[in-house]
């Protein structure tokens, strides 16, 4: 009995002392945890934080700044020098458009003298009865009767037309304002060929061809004008072969044009 006794008296102390102990942890558990620095909980959120792109994102931000600030500063550097041949070509310009010289209206006195110029000429080449100089104001009218320029019934040149011709040429080339108006004339009788089917084909066929041989010696074509009348505009009446000969002309004229006076801006 003593033996059991003390048996049990030692199972006994043995199971009081384990539930002691179960109740002893919990408390010296918590009580570690509290020990744990505060420092070291917050390092641990902080590393295995997912906002560590943001460090990334700044360091490029900051990168493409820096790249930015050095490439304007780069172009500046540039910009002037190569906008410099620019600006004086535009100077350049400017000054010369100042000191283009102004192209001047002829007058009176500037139309008689070349009316006598052509008047001379024609004189001298033994065609006053053929070839006719008028004036009026701000224009000249040589007057070709066609048996000059071209044969009956033909728009051919001839070769006693052309001096008269080469002379028109010769003073609009020194009178840059002067413009050229070419006039086709013919009398009433019809003509029908294959080339001229009437007298409007043929007026201005000849017409043509006087303005071509100006702008071959160098007038601009901007410069001429063909007109084609036929029998249309007769000077006298188409009632005797004199008269219809006198309707059948090649009529030159030169005129001022005001828009070409001044200089263009």
């Amino acid at each position: 009995m003593d033996v059991s006794s003390s048996v049990n008296a030692a199972l006994v102390q043995m199971l009081s002392k384990s539930s002691r102990d179960s109740l002893v942890k919990p408390q010296s558990l918590s009580r570690r945890i509290d020990i744990v620095p505060r420092h070291s909980l917050s390092s641990s959120q902080w590393v295995n934080d997912d906002a560590n792109w943001m460090i990334t994102l700044c360091d490029l931000t900051f990168l493409l700044l820096g790249f930015l600030v050095v490439w304007y500063v780069v172009v500046n550097k540039q910009g002037p020098k190569q906008s410099k041949a620019p600006m004086i070509a535009a100077e350049r310009q400017k000054q010369s458009q100042m000191t283009r010289p102004v192209k001047s209206v002829l007058d009176s006195h500037a139309w008689d003298v070349v009316r006598e110029e052509m008047e001379g000429y024609v004189e001298k080449l033994g065609l006053k009865s053929e070839v006719r100089v008028e004036s009026s104001q701000n224009e000249i009218l040589i007057s070709l009767k066609d048996t000059v320029p071209f044969a009956s019934g033909r728009a051919d040149l001839r070769q006693r037309a052309l001096p008269v011709i080469e002379k028109v040429a010769a003073i609009a080339l020194t009178q840059e304002t002067l413009q050229l108006e070419i006039r086709g004339h013919t009398d009433d009788r019809p003509i029908s060929t294959a080339e001229f089917p009437s007298n409007w084909e043929l007026s201005a066929a000849r017409a043509s061809r006087v303005a071509r041989y100006l702008i071959e010696k160098g007038i601009h074509p901007s410069r001429v004008a063909v007109q084609g009348y036929a029998n249309q505009r007769p000077k006298v009446s188409n009632a005797n072969a004199g008269n219809r000969s006198a309707n059948r002309r090649v009529e030159i004229r030169m005129y001022q044009n005001p828009e070409l006076t001044t200089a263009k801006p």
